[in-house]
């Protein structure tokens, strides 16, 4: 059986950690329910011997500043298959979707690159969703993007509110909208958040993301608050907290963060962009903001994910340093676990262009699978069978 650089291996199972796994199956069948099975021992990758799992890739986008969503005709990446046509969407309503949305400084190509990734990094967790890449005008300066990506929320939106309730008035399907946004993507899911409850509130059908995931969230760590008094730490914050809408919106909501991540953490090196651009900390860099009244813990979650971005400073296997140093030429400052912030939808090969790892997409998929964070019995078995040695 072959493995796809599981990052946490065990050579051999000695008697403390038998006895790890009979308290995590005992807890899992409620005899100690107030143990958790996450402190008893870590979720690894896990290889799967099942037959290959297929994602179904759609694309919409705003591209040149379209008033509203288009579905994207043509190929994927690298034209590796067809992007599927956003009406058979509406048509048969798939019980279940992710939209995922990219951060700054990309082209519509990048994008395609972004996207194809998810999709390797969700088949190789065996997880079968329809991915919809949702493609915007981020290839500007910072003070742009941020302003074209808080007016692409409520194009976003309506997007999702059509879809749902397409589904529901013509198919009589409550269907499942999942969301994932990098980076300065996750203005754009707030912003959405915002915009849904504005819908919403003109209409009796309530809509309700399935879940919503951050990951190296590139916004202040207080706009997850509820209460506007919460912002003014810098000059350029705008007074807008999304913490009311998450509460209302959102069953489950995942902040990633990454104190490592070199784009993120205050530095005085290069590459420095959030600290020194925003004048604050990221949401991505360490979660939310000490002291803010943050949406209710049932619905949102800070995880710490620096371990699961590798020491790769070449995440799309273009064969070039992700963020090289702008003032040293043929200079990488990507040297270590949990630097380079581009790797969350997971890395390429620069060889054959195909996964080498998935990044924080396996958190992704744990957290769809098993919302409240325990492990099942199912998942049990699977690490004892890929842990005991044969």
């Amino acid at each position: 059986m072959s493995y796809l650089n599981v990052k946490k291996q065990f050579s051999s199972l000695r008697i403390f950690e038998i006895l790890a796994f009979i308290l995590i199956i005992v807890s899992s069948l409620g005899v100690f329910p107030s143990l958790s099975s996450s402190v008893l021992f870590p979720i690894v990758k896990i290889a799967s011997a099942q037959p290959a799992t297929t994602v179904q890739p759609y694309e919409i986008t705003t591209r040149g500043n379209l008033p509203k969503p288009i579905g994207v005709q043509g190929n994927g990446y690298n034209n590796k298959y067809p992007i599927l046509d956003i009406r058979q969407l509406f048509n048969n309503c798939p019980n279940e979707i992710a939209i995922i949305v990219h951060g700054w400084k990309l082209n519509e190509t990048q994008a395609k690159e972004r996207f194809d990734r998810v999709k390797m990094s969700l088949e190789h967790n065996q997880y079968s969703i329809p991915i919809v890449g949702f493609s915007w005008d981020s290839n500007t300066s910072w003070a742009d993007a941020k302003t074209i990506a808080n007016e692409n929320g409520p194009k976003l939106a309506h997007f999702i509110f059509d879809y749902k309730d397409t589904c529901k008035h013509h198919h009589n399907k409550d269907v499942n909208v999942r969301l994932v946004a990098h980076s300065l993507g996750a203005r754009v899911v707030l912003s959405a958040l915002k915009g849904l409850y504005d819908i919403t509130a003109l209409n009796t059908n309530h809509v309700n993301i399935t879940s919503v995931h951050m990951m190296g969230a590139a916004a202040d760590d207080e706009e997850v608050s509820r209460d506007p008094a919460d912002t003014g730490d810098s000059f350029l914050d705008d007074g807008i907290v999304y913490g009311k809408f998450i509460q209302k919106e959102v069953i489950p909501f995942f902040n990633l963060y990454d104190r490592e991540d070199n784009l993120l953490k205050p530095s005085l090196l290069p590459p420095v962009y959030y600290p020194a651009f925003e004048g604050d900390l990221a949401l991505g860099y360490h979660g939310k903001q000490a002291g803010i009244d943050p949406p209710s813990p049932s619905i949102y979650r800070d995880i710490e994910v620096e371990n699961e971005i590798l020491n790769i400073d070449d995440s799309d296997g273009d064969g070039k340093c992700d963020l090289p140093n702008p003032f040293v030429p043929d200079s990488c400052p990507i040297n270590a676990v949990g630097e380079n912030h581009l790797g969350y939808f997971g890395f390429r090969s620069a060889v054959n262009s195909m996964l080498i790892d998935d990044g924080a997409m396996n958190v992704v998929v744990s957290n769809w699978r098993n919302p409240e964070g325990k492990l099942s019995v199912v998942q049990i078995k699977l690490i004892v069978e890929h842990t005991i040695p044969q």
